[in-house]
């Protein structure tokens, strides 16, 4: 296994690691054993934290298909904020790709994925912005981002640097993959609706306690920053899928909460049981949107 340390950082950088950097026994104690920090899809009827770990094993091996990586012609994959490898472990481990890279800011979230021992993941600890292909022979056959895109745009640009920001993204990822290659990104994205005094409140908390500076991004600011680099293939909202996996986090975390305190102190205890309800009712109320975007580089 291969880790290549950063020359350069983006301004999130600090913001990422004070969300990401709590430990990964935490992390293993909140997420259960798959370490997946996004929403599963379960089957009617499934327990959520019974099936928890079958759920979001689903999840990957259809973005797997949505991919083309399950039919044996990918050998090579990209993955935009790995989080702590599981995308990559299961696509080289059950599907069949020959190298997968992952990014990724967190030095805690790269040490775990050193300790699975899996000699076809390299992991770079760096920003997607500071990564590009050396050449045609290194460019990937699919790529994903996996509720990462959500930290890559600062809130603190006006609208039409977002978009631009949103725009170089979408170059970096068209410049790392073959022409055909499939793009599967599961992103956040707001929706404009009516506030009150509840919701501004914890939206602020988002923003200033949690994740500080990040933007969630607006559907038309993904669209527009693809046109012409991408087809797009496929968009489904799957919001209730997200809502469902922060509720079984909640629960996991509410069962172990004496054991999650004694690792990183209350105040960490409860900053994750806020923004995790959070994150649970602004998805079941229809503020945010989760979509699962399929793309095909031009």
């Amino acid at each position: 296994m291969t880790t290549v340390a950063p020359r350069t950082v983006d301004p999130e950088v600090d913001a990422i690691r004070h969300h990401y950097e709590v430990s990964n026994d935490f992390y293993r104690l909140l997420l259960g054993p798959t370490m997946m920090y996004s929403g599963g899809y379960w089957n009617e009827g499934e327990d959520l934290v019974a099936a928890l770990d079958e759920a979001q094993e689903r999840k990957l091996d259809t973005f797997a298909d949505l991919a083309n990586v399950r039919a044996g012609g990918v050998k090579r994959v990209l993955d935009i904020g790995c989080g702590w490898g599981t995308m990559l472990n299961r696509l080289t481990t059950v599907h069949g790709a020959e190298e997968a890279v992952g990014l990724t800011l967190s030095r805690t979230q790269e040490a775990f994925i050193d300790g699975l021992g899996n000699p076809r993941i390299t992991t770079l600890v760096k920003s997607w912005a500071d990564y590009a292909v050396a050449d045609e022979s290194e460019k990937y056959g699919a790529a994903f981002c996996i509720n990462a895109l959500e930290h890559f745009v600062s809130s603190n640009l006006p609208p039409k640097e977002r978009t631009k920001r949103y725009r170089f993204f979408f170059q970096q990822v068209a410049n790392a993959l073959n022409p055909g290659a499939k793009f599967v990104l599961h992103t956040m994205t707001a929706e404009a609706l009516p506030m009150n005094r509840a919701l501004l409140d914890d939206l602020k908390f988002l923003q200033r306690s949690e994740f500080a500076g990040c933007h969630i991004p607006h559907l038309h600011e993904l669209t527009a920053g693809a046109e012409g680099l991408f087809e797009v293939d496929e968009i489904v909202n799957e919001r209730e899928s997200f809502a469902m996996a922060c509720r079984a986090w909640l629960v996991l975390l509410a069962e172990r909460r004496d054991e999650a305190v004694a690792m990183e102190g209350e105040e960490v205890v409860a900053r994750f049981e806020r923004y995790l309800d959070i994150f649970a009712y602004t998805l079941e109320d229809k503020f945010f949107n989760n979509f699962r975007v399929t793309l095909t580089r031009r």
